[in-house]
């Protein structure tokens, strides 16, 4: 398997400057009041269904909690010091003109983080948390909204994506940002405990990791099980601290088929999927759903979950794309060389017209057209789409969820 290039890795966010801005902002939210709902809060979206939206201000759920990488950040690799990529155009190239050109979303428009939340009500995916402003710490501070903590071409491990802001990290910026709505009181724990309860936890990681097998020295294939048990195991200990956060309704999207990427395909003789590739992600994939299976019957047995299949979703769109939609699920929009997979997407490389046809915007990232279509199969598909519920079934269960209910335990 060739190196996988994320086109997103940055400078580290210190938890020093981190922790002062909450409580400064924390303490002006108490100053200022909160008599109205505000920024992202009011963005909200018509959509049809079951799940629509009748009235303005009314969302399917109060917030929604972003962590992971480049599939889901929403700009705040942006705001990391050089020499972290951004996310410079032409990415965000048919976003609505309303958004400003530095989008630091990694595809053409809307990602996976903005798609899902556009289902549950929201505009887009809740402000990158290092880009956001009083009056959107306002709407936080309610318990409302949510934020978005994803950095681009970070992982489960500490060591993946250098600069960038690590899962830990993400994880410790949301225990920050609990601790601060407490402090800010604008809602009581026990108010909390019930907006996070019925708040959607996303979380897309773990591919960036596998650049672990092609570095210098790298682990060899062989020890492929034993490094994934791992990496399996340190990502349930992080979904574990959430829990213990709050979290009750959990996404978590499965690695996407690393091999049948451009900037893979490039790498093989025959120009198909690069067998090593795929297999790690099935490997990821699959010991994900054992020990999330294994970990409600245990240590979080008040979370609802839903394994998001990119995997299964991808592979059917690559074997049948006319069904899909779509024409051209092999080689890149934006990009250069080889299935335009061998040059990142910049202003100097090739990009093509016809972005909704396509499955794959870059080296790695898919289009906006085919993260809608794996978005809708992750609301209202079957088992082999989202597992062991998709996600209209995960949103149906309306309990109430109390910290002061279930008891936390240590995975």
């Amino acid at each position: 398997m060739a190196a996988i290039r994320p086109a997103a890795a940055a400078g580290s966010a210190t938890a020093a400057v981190a922790s002062a801005l909450l409580v400064l902002l924390a303490a002006a939210a108490v100053c200022s009041g909160s008599s109205t709902a505000t920024g992202d809060e009011a963005e909200l979206i018509a959509s049809t269904g079951s799940m629509s939206i009748t009235t303005r201000g009314q969302v399917v759920v109060p917030a929604m909690y972003v962590f992971g990488d480049s599939l889901v950040d929403a700009g705040n690799n942006d705001f990391l010091q050089a020499p972290a990529p951004k996310a410079m155009p032409p990415n965000g190239v048919d976003l609505p003109r309303t958004i400003l050109w530095r989008t630091g979303r990694f595809t053409n428009a809307y990602n996976l983080a903005d798609i899902i939340a556009q289902h549950v009500g929201f505009r887009r995916s809740p402000r990158a948390y290092l880009s956001l402003t009083p009056l959107s710490w306002l709407d936080l501070l309610r318990g409302r909204v949510g934020t978005n903590y994803a950095s681009g071409g970070s992982g489960i491990l500490d060591v993946t994506g250098n600069g960038t802001i690590t899962l830990r990290e993400q994880v410790a910026l949301f225990a920050k940002t609990k601790a601060a709505i407490l402090r800010a009181g604008l809602v009581g724990r026990e108010g909390l405990d019930g907006l996070l309860g019925r708040s959607l936890f996303v979380i897309s990681t773990g591919g960036n990791d596998f650049g672990a097998f092609v570095d210098p020295g790298g682990v060899p294939l062989s020890r492929a099980p034993e490094f994934m048990a791992g990496m399996v195991a340190d990502y349930l200990n992080y979904i574990n601290e959430l829990y213990k956060l709050g979290a009750r309704r959990l996404v978590l999207l499965g690695v996407l088929p690393v091999g049948c990427l451009p900037s893979q395909r490039a790498t093989t003789a025959d120009g198909e999927c690069d067998g090593d590739g795929n297999y790690l992600s099935e490997l990821f994939n699959s010991l994900l759903r054992v020990e999330m299976a294994k970990a409600v019957t245990t240590s979080v047995p008040a979370m609802r979950y839903s394994i998001a299949s990119l995997y299964n979703v991808l592979t059917d769109m690559i074997a049948n794309p006319t069904l899909a939609g779509l024409r051209e699920v092999k080689t890149a929009c934006c990009g250069s060389g080889r299935f335009n997979g061998e040059v990142e997407c910049s202003v100097d490389t090739n990009l093509c017209a016809d972005r909704d046809e396509y499955l794959f915007w870059d080296t790695v990232h898919g289009t906006q057209a085919a993260y809608r279509r794996a978005v809708r199969a992750f609301f209202y598909g079957t088992t082999r789409e989202a597992e062991p519920i998709n996600l209209h079934q995960l949103l149906q269960d309306e309990q109430y969820y109390s910290a002061a209910t279930a008891r936390y335990s240590s995975i």
